[in-house]
């Protein structure tokens, strides 16, 4: 009777330390406690990655010359200038149809995953992680993009996508990452979309107008509301990124925001506008 007495005081006690409002799923305490994952941008990541864009240039005797990279993931944002067309994909047979360029850029990709995914390649993506989503003839050259797939949801704000354009003589102009790391995240929400509406309605939207006046929108009714399916979500706060499980939330009539909430704790993430003022 004693052990039971002390087992309900102990569940009371750990019910009490909810703070208020908190949501409290039922997600393990070892994978609530590493959630969300964060990548951290260091001195080492950035060495790795230019050591990875070295071995590049000289296997393929390029001159040097300077990769620009992206914040915290440290993977290519353009490639440089002086490069364009002076990288030849190895085409089947010498050919340069749609086909072989797709060939091409799959290996491509295999032998560059380093440098592309600003990762190690024994923990880098691989092909199996990507999806050819586009490739289109745009006159004197193609454009292809893929996109990562080794989440189970979409990837928002222009994250996780990788980007070429290449000559019909298989020369490669240009070149851009934005593949995000693989992490561990939750595969189900922890908060209930339905929650949802109650949680927005009333947010307050400030904008400025074309002519540099500061104005606000309320949402004051619940078909204003409409929660999307679930997304990853990258925040960026100073060196670091958080890799959430979110929402994201369209609100407004004429005039929408997408407010991006956590799917997991129900802390509201970002806000974007989606009309130009």
């Amino acid at each position: 009777m004693k052990n039971l007495g002390l087992l309900l005081l102990l569940a009371l006690s750990a019910a009490a330390c909810a703070a208020p409002g908190q949501i409290v799923g039922n997600m393990p305490q070892q994978q609530a406690n590493n959630y969300p994952p964060v990548i951290e941008d260091s001195p080492a990541r950035k060495q790795a990655v230019q050591e990875a864009w070295k071995r590049f240039l000289g296997e393929r005797q390029l001159p040097e010359a300077s990769l620009e990279v992206n914040p915290i993931t440290n993977t290519p944002h353009a490639m440089p200038s002086q490069l364009a067309g002076r990288i030849n994909l190895n085409l089947k047979n010498g050919k340069a149809g749609e086909t072989e360029i797709k060939e091409a850029l799959r290996q491509f990709i295999d032998l560059s995953r380093d440098v592309l995914t600003g990762e190690d390649k024994t923990a880098a993506l691989g092909l199996k992680d990507l999806s050819l989503v586009s490739f289109i003839n745009d006159g004197s050259f193609y454009r292809a993009t893929f996109r990562q797939v080794n989440y189970p949801f979409p990837i928002a704000d222009g994250y996780g996508e990788l980007h070429f354009a290449v000559g019909k003589n298989g020369g490669l102009l240009q070149m851009s990452s934005t593949l995000l790391p693989n992490v561990s995240l939750p595969t189900r929400a922890e908060v209930k979309p339905q929650s949802l509406n109650e949680k927005v309605l009333g947010r307050e939207l400030t904008y400025t107008t074309i002519a540099g006046r500061p104005q606000s929108y309320r949402v004051t009714k619940p078909e204003e509301i409409k929660v999307g399916d679930l997304i990853v979500y990258p925040k960026v706060t100073g060196s670091r990124m958080e890799i959430h499980l979110a929402y994201p939330v369209t609100v407004g009539e004429g005039m929408t925001w997408t407010v991006y909430i956590d799917a997991i704790n129900g802390t509201e993430l970002g806000v974007k506008q989606n009309f130009a003022s």
